[in-house]
């Protein structure tokens, strides 16, 4: 594996991040004066009618936590997570430092290579439940300081034995479409669409879990999970599906519905 390049001062990072683009590329790992890090770019807005499509969806079931936010590119969209990041450290949470900032680009300090997704899917299964658990308490404290995440996924949460779980990839400000109650709601629905097809074997134990995590949130938002869970426990008959169609989003979303059944069946 190639070295990262070494980055002293601002004038590097310019120089490199010519490189990066001429190269393609909009994300690198980089040695900030000594230090691991990650060079990110700007990126171009993706396209509306992705996001069109979802939006009506979220209206069809009448879950606003589900409206998506559509990230904005460009030097707008890096503003929009050097501010999410600022908020979050500034509550007490674990995210990535803010090195440098520049007009098109963001210097960050790396949190660690592995994933929590990575965790739970290479863990043993009695395993499982308790790295789940470093997720959820994450989500909790993000939600106790008044904060919130927009991008929970399990791939989103990285895990460093000295310093504990942080989360990265804040491209999108959710309260831009709706509240902040639904807000963090959407945090629970992607955190659990990453991680129920990993507790196939166990989904009560999932549901205990999920029911004593939410007793620890606002009523509103705990009332928001379930509804969102109730009006998706039909994605678990993606079951019916022919085995060489159930590709891995396939699955997680068949897993997801299997779990919202199981929790919010009397």
């Amino acid at each position: 594996m190639a070295t990262p390049p070494h980055l002293e001062d601002r004038a590097a990072v310019t120089n490199e991040v010519a490189r990066l683009r001429a190269a393609g590329g909009h994300i690198a790992p980089v040695l900030w004066q000594g230090r691991p890090a990650w060079l990110k770019l700007t990126l171009p807005q993706p396209p509306a009618w992705r996001y069109q499509l979802l939006a009506g969806m979220a209206r069809l079931l009448g879950q606003p936590a589900m409206q998506p936010v559509r990230p904005h590119g460009g030097g707008h969209g890096l503003r929009i997570e050097a501010a999410r990041i600022r908020a979050l450290g500034a509550a007490g949470l674990r995210v990535p430092e803010l090195f440098e900032v520049g007009a098109d680009w963001l210097l960050l300090s790396d949190l660690g290579c592995v994933t929590l997704e990575q965790q739970i899917r290479h863990a043993a299964p009695a395993e499982r439940l308790a790295l789940w658990q470093r997720g959820a308490d994450y989500i909790l404290q993000a939600h106790r300081a008044s904060q919130y995440l927009s991008q929970a996924f399990s791939r989103n949460f990285v895990w460093a034995p000295d310093t504990g779980l942080g989360a990265i990839d804040f491209e999108d400000d959710a309260l831009a479409v709706m509240a902040l109650a639904d807000a963090q709601v959407r945090d629970w629905l992607p955190y659990l669409f990453s991680t129920a097809v990993y507790f196939a074997e166990c989904l009560p134990q999932l549901c205990a879990a999920l029911d004593a995590a939410l007793a620890n949130e606002r009523p509103a938002v705990r009332a928001g999970v379930l509804r969102a869970l109730r009006r998706t426990a039909w994605l678990r008959h993606l079951r019916r599906l022919p085995s060489r169609l159930m590709r891995r989003d396939v699955a997680q979303t068949r897993w997801f519905g299997e779990l919202a059944r199981h929790c919010t069946t009397p």
